[in-house]
């Protein structure tokens, strides 16, 4: 197991420790959790690491799965601080969960309009999940730089499009190619918000969290970095402050973004999804990126 490397300063303490945090919140995660491998990012004190697997007195690997909240406050006690689940459910061979990543740098976090600059292009990415007739995401602050959209897919639905793991990696690039192509054209139009900031320079949408991570925060966990939660927004990104997801407040509220997953975490219906990528690869994703893109404009509010 590899040291992890550094991209920014180590947060070494919580205001709140990751036992006490996971003691509370560790219920509200098992929907996310069960039936699927997870992964935890361990620190004891400088010393940070991932681990996949745990050692059984008998000396054999197995992978971490839980079945009870108590397990994941036990990875805490062994110095689990971040907790991630696999997009491929256990038995499975292809994923059931889309995340779409949107991180920028500090260009747009300290712009004047930041909220609604994040909060403009995540409701692209939601509406054109719409578009495609997908209605349940969550969209979570990823707990460092950016948001992720979280959709779980009918795996039914999934195998009988892509049978393999490659033919579902051609769809969800085609996907990504396509949410990065309408953002462009739309963002076009709020030039008031956006101003003179090159956008697209300073942020990044990708589908790296599916296609070649294979892994994704728990909402509700901890960033191992800077100890900030991985919160399932219950509100407008526009609305939300990243004071939000210091632990001891969401420790508070923590039914209310329960809730969220409660309701969000459901399988959706994808062969309209599918189909549609479909006929944009194989005849005119011109026309598909123009009707989409017109259902996109129809559906934005930046009203709060």
């Amino acid at each position: 197991m590899a040291l992890l490397r550094r991209t920014r300063p180590l947060v070494a303490y919580p205001e709140v420790s990751p036992v006490r945090y996971y003691s509370v919140v560790a219920k509200y995660m098992m929907k996310v959790v069960e039936e699927r491998k997870l992964a935890a990012i361990v620190q004891r004190e400088d010393e940070v690491k991932l681990v996949r697997s745990v050692r059984y007195r008998s000396g054999i690997r197995r992978p971490i799965m839980i079945v009870k909240p108590s397990q994941i406050v036990t990875m805490a006690k062994k110095g689990a601080v971040d907790i991630m689940f696999s997009v491929t459910r256990i038995k499975e061979e292809i994923p059931d969960v889309l995340v779409v990543d949107v991180k920028a740098d500090k260009h747009v976090w300290i712009h004047e309009y930041n909220w609604y600059i994040f909060d403009l292009v995540v409701q692209i990415v939601q509406n054109y999940l719409k578009f495609l007739e997908i209605e349940n995401t969550i969209v979570c602050f990823d707990g460092m730089n950016g948001y992720k959209i979280i959709t779980v897919l009918d795996i039914d639905d999934v195998k009988s499009y892509a049978p393999d793991r490659q033919k579902f990696n051609k769809y969800f690039t085609k996907f990504i190619e396509n949410v990065r192509e309408l953002a462009i054209r739309v963002t076009k139009h709020f030039k008031h918000i956006i101003q003179d900031l090159d956008l697209f320079s300073h942020m990044l949408i990708s589908g790296n969290t599916t296609l070649k991570i294979g892994l994704c925060r728990v909402p509700l966990s901890l960033h191992w970095s800077t100890k900030l939660v991985a919160v399932p927004l219950p509100m407008s990104v526009r609305e939300f402050s990243v004071t939000y997801s210091f632990p001891s407040r969401v420790m508070e509220k923590v039914q209310q973004y329960g809730d969220v997953i409660e309701q969000k975490w459901k399988p959706s219906r994808c062969y309209a999804m599918f189909e549609k990528l479909r006929k944009c690869i194989e005849e005119d994703s011109v026309e598909h990126l123009y009707r989409a893109k017109s259902f996109i404009m129809s559906h934005i509010s930046l009203e709060s």
